[in-house]
């Protein structure tokens, strides 16, 4: 017999035959249905994982990632400027024993030395250091007009001799009236300014205390 045949016959032998187990069907069926489940419950899974990786995203960022980023609001810093305007010094209108606005009785209870120059509405004195015009009374004012002596200065400094520039540095407020005068309004009662006749040099040549607006005639002031 030849190897062929000696096959087909051990093939067709009865007792290789397995028979099947009466419920080898649902034992099939049961173990396609276990892993189903196990498949969908690791699915599910992964899809919970997902869901509270993108909340924890959402809740850091406020936004979902991908999201266009809002642009950012930037702090605008703007610079003003504000101009101070220069401030008055503030200084008394007085020198020595007189005040701009003594009465003829405050005057004299001043005890300072005047020498009568000229009469007329209103009263014009010189003193021991300065001759001349130098201390004016008003009926209605009083002393109008106070001039300092050659050595006297201005609380800030400012006497005969100083320059224009130096007077505009001291008060800032100065005003030039003319080329060789400057004057510079003070804060007070009664209302007064200083007056700072120039000399050709551009230096100043008197120091003056004067109340505005009274009543008597400047004449060469």
């Amino acid at each position: 017999m030849d190897l062929d045949d000696r096959l087909r016959e051990l093939f067709a032998d009865g007792r290789l035959d397995l028979p099947a187990h009466p419920d080898a069907a649902e034992v099939i069926v049961t173990g396609a249905r276990r892993r189903r489940r196990a498949r969908t419950a690791v699915a599910t899974a992964f899809s919970l994982t997902v869901l509270v990786a993108v909340g924890v995203a959402v809740s850091a960022t406020g936004r979902l990632v991908g999201e266009p980023a809002t642009p950012a609001r930037s702090t605008v810093v703007e610079t003003v400027r504000v101009t101070v305007p220069p401030s008055k010094p503030v200084e008394p209108g007085a020198y020595g024993g007189l005040a701009l606005g003594m009465t003829r009785e405050e005057l004299r209870d001043a005890q300072t030395v005047l020498y009568p120059v000229r009469m007329d509405a209103c009263e014009f004195y010189s003193t021991g250091a300065v001759t001349g015009e130098a201390v004016v009374v008003s009926p209605r004012d009083g002393v109008v007009r106070i001039t300092l002596p050659p050595l006297g200065v201005t609380p800030s400094g400012v006497g005969v001799g100083s320059s224009a520039d130096e007077v505009l540095g001291r008060y800032p407020t100065a005003v030039r009236e003319r080329h060789d005068l400057l004057t510079v309004r003070m804060p007070g009662t009664p209302a007064w300014r200083y007056v700072f006749p120039l000399d050709a040099a551009g230096q100043v040549a008197v120091v003056r205390l004067e109340s505005t607006g009274h009543d008597c005639d400047p004449g060469d002031w």
